[in-house]
Order: C-alpha cells, then sequence, then structure tokens
C-alpha cells in the first residue's frame, strides 16, 4: 500500500534510495525560498545569447541546417539536407570530439527525416562557435565521401 502524505511519501522514497531524498528536500526548500524562481530569471537571458550565437554561427558556416521548433529550452533541433546522412555525421563528429546526436532515435513511431540536435546548455559562447566551425569541416568531409 501506497501512503499519500509528504513524510510518508519521503519514507518510502527513502526507503528505494536514501541519497535521492536530501536531494529532494534540499530542492523543495529551493523552491520554497523563491530561490529557483530568481536562479530562473538570472539565466534565461545567458541562454538566450548561448542559443542566439548557436542559430546564428549555423546559419553563417552550415545555413542548410535551419534550426526547427521553438526556441525554448537548452536545445535546438535542425533537419538534415536530403544529401547526409545523419548517422555518417554523428559518427564522424564524434571521431572529432564532437557531441552532436541524431534526431531518429528520438522518433516514436516509424522513420523520420533526419536531423541533428545541439545541447549548449553548459558552453560557452567561445565553445559554441568552434563546434559549429568543427562541425562544418565534418560535414565538409562526410559530402566529399
Amino acid at each position: 500500500m501506497l501512503l499519500r502524505g509528504p513524510v510518508e511519501c519521503a519514507e518510502q522514497r527513502a526507503a528505494l534510495d536514501p541519497r535521492a531524498v536530501l536531494d529532494q528536500l534540499a530542492f523543495a526548500d529551493f523552491v520554497s525560498r523563491g530561490e529557483f524562481d530568481r536562479h530562473l530569471r538570472r539565466m534565461r537571458p545567458h541562454y538566450r545569447r548561448l542559443r542566439d550565437v548557436l542559430v546564428g554561427a549555423l546559419r553563417e558556416r552550415l545555413p542548410d541546417l535551419r534550426p526547427t521548433g521553438v526556441s525554448a529550452g537548452l536545445h535546438v533541433m535542425t533537419d538534415l539536407p536530403a544529401d547526409l546522412d545523419e548517422a555518417a555525421v554523428v559518427e564522424a563528429a564524434a571521431r572529432r570530439g564532437l557531441g552532436v546526436y541524431g534526431l531518429r532515435p528520438y522518433w516514436t513511431a516509424g522513420a523520420g527525416a533526419g536531423g541533428l540536435v545541439f545541447g549548449y546548455g553548459a558552453l560557452s559562447e567561445q565553445a559554441v562557435t568552434a563546434g559549429v566551425d568543427l562541425l562544418a569541416d565534418t560535414i565538409a568531409e562526410v559530402r566529399t565521401r
């Protein structure tokens, strides 16, 4: 039987993984004191700048990789042009130490179009532009094969 009160839930969670309870209690305190809202207000402009740098670098160096979806979150998705194989691009990028991921593993039904997912939340502006430069070289190499 599962109990529904906060104390009972914490006790049940502790029985499953006692380390997680401390994290959850600390986060609950962070939220209840308004610190999480302050953190989000402080970080939104930073992440927006990073996204703008990424989208600008893609537009300049890889114009055929157009961002799709909404401009929110910490990832940008792009479709791949028909002449690029997603697996080949992802594999070639990984060989160069570049963390770019394909969209195909995220499709739930059938095979969708190839594309890439770029995570930028933990990067600097310089790392974003250097990464796009490296990806442009990688894609040029894949295209010449």
